[in-house]
């Protein structure tokens, strides 16, 4: 009697399960170093990633009164912070320049801070000092993102991206421009 062809298995060519076995083979000699290294790369390239961010964020903002030179303060401890100092200045031929401060400066010395870790008193008492002010703010990622920060950082596998706090920019008396703004993910209520 006939096997009906629902019955029938199909094997694959002798190549194609050749091709199969080799690919799981090399799989299990490339050592867990070559999976990290290829990680490694990516996240060498995180702080010049997010250098070039912050830069193009400052390069859509415009202070009431025009700044011959954006001042950066990096306040707590940034984790992307040297590749922030080491990149040259906006691409718009805006002059800026970046300082490392003390979380205690005062903010009136900056045009733009931006925030790595802090302690919640330090976040508290810098955006105390900036809230309404021109002085923009930009936390960087896995900073916690309060309520008075302009600009959160957030970080995926693929890219950089940025969440906005419209209140905070409408208060402070920068204009951003609306590119900037529909790039950004706007920030919805936190739990």
């Amino acid at each position: 009697m006939p096997s009906s062809p629902c019955h029938r298995q199909r094997i694959a060519p002798p190549a194609l399960l050749a091709a199969v076995l080799l690919a799981i083979a090399l799989l299990q000699l490339t050592p867990p170093a070559a999976w990290a290294q290829a990680g490694a790369t990516a996240d060498a390239r995180r702080p010049a990633e997010v250098a070039q961010v912050l830069f193009g964020i400052v390069s859509y903002v415009r202070w009431p009164v025009a700044r011959p030179e954006v001042r950066v303060c990096m306040l707590g401890a940034p984790r992307y912070g040297a590749a922030i100092v080491d990149t040259p200045g906006s691409s718009t031929g805006q002059r800026i320049r970046v300082k490392a401060q003390p979380a205690s400066v005062a903010a009136s010395e900056c045009d733009v801070v931006y925030m790595g870790s802090l302690s919640d008193g330090e976040r508290e008492h810098l955006l105390a000092q900036i809230i309404g002010k021109p002085i923009l703010s930009v936390a960087e990622p896995g900073a916690a993102c309060s309520v008075g920060t302009m600009f959160c950082l957030r970080l995926t596998e693929a890219q950089i991206g940025f969440d906005v706090n419209l209140d905070a920019i409408a208060r402070s008396g920068l204009r951003v421009h609306p590119n900037a703004l529909q790039i950004a993910r706007r920030k919805g209520p936190q739990p």
